[in-house]
């Protein structure tokens, strides 16, 4: 599994490959809050499930990182650690952190949205990619 960041306009993008689907989705929201704050202190002590719906890959994973984005925006949720089932359209997760705190998380970048723009998901030969834009 790895990640790559690539400029966008002012926005920060962000591609990610992986071995299967579930593990791409993990990746990804990992990618996110490491864009947001340094992961390497955020503790697990915290477990949460968060589902979401969509109608494909692309919508299930933008829908997916939307909604840990809003955690962390309107509850001062940070995660780090995610466990990921993909079922036909939907994704279940439990999701492993704690709350924010900028003493120990220093914030690197405020991401304000999971845009649509350059969205893509894909099935390839060694596994899964997906490019996504953040709107910061």
């Amino acid at each position: 599994m790895t990640w790559t960041t690539f400029d966008h306009t002012g926005d920060i993008g962000i591609e990610v490959s992986a071995p299967a689907l579930e593990s791409l989705f993990a990746e990804a929201a990992r990618a996110m809050f490491e864009q947001i704050a340094d992961l390497a202190g955020v503790r697990n002590e915290t477990e949460e499930e968060i589902v979401v719906e969509g109608t494909d890959p692309a919508e299930l994973l933008r829908d997916w990182l939307a909604e840990l984005l809003y955690r962390f925006s309107a509850e001062g949720r940070i995660y780090a650690d995610f466990e990921v089932l993909i079922e036909p359209g939907r994704v279940r997760a439990r999701a492993r952190g704690e709350r924010y705190d900028g003493t120990r998380h220093p914030l690197r970048t405020e991401i304000k949205a999971v845009t649509y723009h350059r969205l893509q998901v894909a099935k390839e030969e060694a596994g899964w990619r997906a490019r996504v834009v953040l709107d910061v």
